[in-house]
């Protein structure tokens, strides 16, 4: 080898380790790949990589670096390169680091020789400063669209040539502008103006020329308000005029104001004008007219402490109305309300306004159905409706519709009254009624019954006393007259419910009242296949009552069972069973005999268990029962200070339970 050689030969390897020492000390990442594996990196992209050195990304796939939504694209970049199909251009990826961490990079490709062989030489530049500031820049420029859209002055912008080439919405809405496309010219002097061109002194014209903001107010009969407009030039980063921006705002309500106002101080500079001249002359008038104002400022200070007071007595007159009165707006919450309302609701004055009067008074999520108060607001009118709560209070409510000058319902004062006992006392009033009735009937049948059974009665007793003694078999012709008595009781059972009789009550054994019962009823419960269940205490029970009223009582529970049995099983059954129990119970610490009547029959249907002991009301067939078992005996045992109630499964059985004071203490 000769001299030159062996120095061409070390400059080149001088060359190659100084190019070798500059890129593995750039700033820049870099590296090169071959068939997709890292055959070089310097220590920026080591760094960039999370790797300690560049030892640690050697012979690495450079795909398990790329962001699995980018690999696909790079794997074309790399065969595009390797087979001269095109020339890369720098783009932006995802690379993931070996700590698992994301970050944005800009990533430039070119065909490269390594050691006589292709390669792919590569270099990234993290951009995820960039990608931030841009999503910043973004964001900011969304806030600010949103910002100048909700302002509700009309702002436009024009170019140089009068064009208008953005508005926000209060401009396309008041100005109609339907479109921005650079093919329309959108003249502003035809939208605000109507005009082919700018009129004449138009201020935006001299903006243009000198470059200068303008303000001016103008009456424009084209949109038939007054205007104010703020004329404003834009400017490039040069700083040449390239066009001008307009602040437009509705002043017409001000300048009528100012119209109004000037009209009044011009009036009133003419009457001191006129006074003035006048003053002179009138000079004593004008004392009098002192010593007059002085009087009227004295009765203003009247009225005005009047005015007080009657607003003090209405507040006190409305606060002193016992009936819940409240303000609502149209969404329902409430404005004021009068201290019968606060109590009702338990808040203070001050804590109820502003809440929802569903809420509050109802404890509801929504409005009542058929609100009145939503009513008013929609018709303009006052109206009623009755509303029932979850606590069985009925209120009756009225609401009275407050209007602007427009005709327009703003408020509606809303009155609610408790018609719970009101309701009450006329359903009440109607059992009245229909018991009158009911009484009116039963004392014209016992009128009617009364004479032939007291015949009966005789005829028995005249058999009775004419028979000798060799012939008399009194049995038939003593319970003949036995049977008529009872029947006697009876009616005098109905007159007794016909009208108010000041007879004794007697204290009898309540078993004997039950011995009775039962050995009437006994023989058609066995001929029935009804079960009979018992439950009596040997305890005797002494009750104070009319005996022949309670036996009419039992006795109708009785045939109400039977019937209800009957229809429900037609013949004999093991669950045709009619139980009967009695015992000693207290209640609001008074003495009290409980009796319960439980069968197994059809029930009674929950829609009309609370009608049942109302006068002729039935749910047997005509000919078969008159409705007034059960309301003759509700009657008895309310008269007798007790209670009777009624509990029914439809279909499966009915329950009446009936408690009877107890006066005396029983024997044991």
């Amino acid at each position: 080898m000769t001299y030159n050689s062996e120095l061409k030969q070390k400059s080149s390897k001088s060359s190659n380790q100084q190019y070798h020492d500059f890129v593995m000390g750039s700033p820049v990442a870099m590296g090169a790949v071959q068939n997709n594996l890292i055959s070089f990196v310097n220590n920026s992209c080591a760094s960039l990589l999370g790797a300690k050195n560049p030892d640690q990304l050697i012979s690495n796939s450079i795909l398990d670096y790329i962001h699995t939504e980018h690999r696909d694209f790079i794997k074309k970049v790399f065969f595009e390169i390797e087979n001269s199909i095109k020339t890369a251009t720098p783009v932006e990826i995802k690379l993931v680091r070996l700590d698992k961490s994301i970050i944005d990079v800009e990533m430039s490709t070119a065909p490269f020789v390594i050691q006589n062989s292709p390669a792919i030489q590569f270099s990234f530049y993290e951009i995820t400063v960039r990608k931030e500031m841009e999503e910043l820049i973004f964001q900011s420029r969304q806030d600010w669209e949103d910002t100048f859209h909700t302002i509700t002055d009309m702002i436009t912008i024009h170019d140089k040539d009068f064009n208008i080439i953005y508005s926000n919405k209060a401009a396309q809405e008041m100005l109609k502008i339907s479109s921005f496309d650079t093919s329309v010219t959108n003249k502003c002097f035809k939208y605000y103006h109507g005009t082919e061109c700018p009129p004449d002194g138009c201020p935006s014209c001299g903006c243009l020329k000198t470059g200068k903001a303008a303000n001016f107010e103008i009456f424009e009969p084209h949109l038939n308000m007054f205007i104010e407009i703020r004329s404003m030039p834009r400017f490039d980063k040069d700083n040449n005029l390239i066009g001008l921006i307009h602040i437009v705002r509705d002043v017409s309500e001000r300048k009528k104001s100012e119209k109004a106002v000037q009209k009044a101080k011009d009036e009133l500079e003419q009457r001191v004008e006129e006074r003035t001249s006048e003053l002179s002359i009138i000079n004593e008038q004008l004392k009098e007219e002192i010593a007059e104002r002085k009087l009227a400022v004295n009765a203003l200070r009247t009225s005005e402490k009047e005015y007080k007071n009657l607003s003090q007595e209405f507040n006190t007159l409305l606060d002193g109305i016992p009936d819940n009165l409240i303000l609502l707006s149209p969404d329902l919450k409430i404005m004021w309300a009068n201290k019968t309302a606060s109590a009702f609701i338990n808040k203070d004055g001050t804590e109820i306004k502003g809440q929802y009067c569903y809420g509050l008074c109802c404890n509801i999520l929504s409005p009542c159905e058929n609100c009145p108060t939503l009513r008013s607001f929609s018709s303009g009118k006052e109206e009623t409706a009755e509303i029932s709560t979850a606590d069985d209070k009925i209120w009756d409510i009225r609401s009275f519709p407050i209007k602007d000058d427009t005709g327009k319902v703003k408020s509606v004062i809303e009155l609610a009254r408790d018609i719970t006992e009101k309701v009450n006392l006329q359903a009440g009033a109607t059992r009245t009624r229909h018991l009158a009735s009911l009484g009116e009937l039963a004392a014209g049948v016992a009128h009617e019954i009364n004479n032939p059974i007291n015949n009966v009665i005789n005829y028995a007793q005249i058999l009775v006393d004419e028979f000798t003694e060799e012939q008399r078999d009194l049995e038939i012709p003593e319970r003949i007259m036995k049977d008529g008595d009872r029947i006697a009781t009876i009616v005098r059972s109905l007159l007794s419910f016909a009208r108010i009789r000041k007879e004794e009550k007697n204290i009898i054994y309540l078993q004997d009242l039950f011995s009775d019962t039962l050995s009437l009823t006994a023989a058609q419960i066995r001929k029935d296949g009804i079960f009979l269940k018992v439950n009596i205490p040997s305890k005797f029970l002494k009750v104070s009552v009319h005996p022949q009223q309670i036996q009419q009582v039992f006795l109708n529970m009785i045939s109400n069972s039977r019937y209800a049995l009957n229809q429900k099983y037609p013949g004999t059954d093991e669950n045709k069973i009619l139980e009967i129990k009695c015992e000693e119970i207290v209640l609001n610490d008074r003495p009290y005999v409980k009796i319960v009547f439980q069968d197994t029959g059809t029930g009674i249907p929950s829609s009309i268990i609370d009608k049942v002991i109302n006068p002729f009301f039935s749910t047997k067939p005509n000919r078969i029962g008159t409705g007034l078992g059960l309301s003759i005996s509700h009657g008895i045992i309310t008269e007798h200070g007790g209670k009777l109630t009624i509990n029914s499964v439809e279909g499966e059985s009915t329950k009446i339970v009936i408690n009877i004071p107890t006066t005396i203490e029983s024997d044991k």
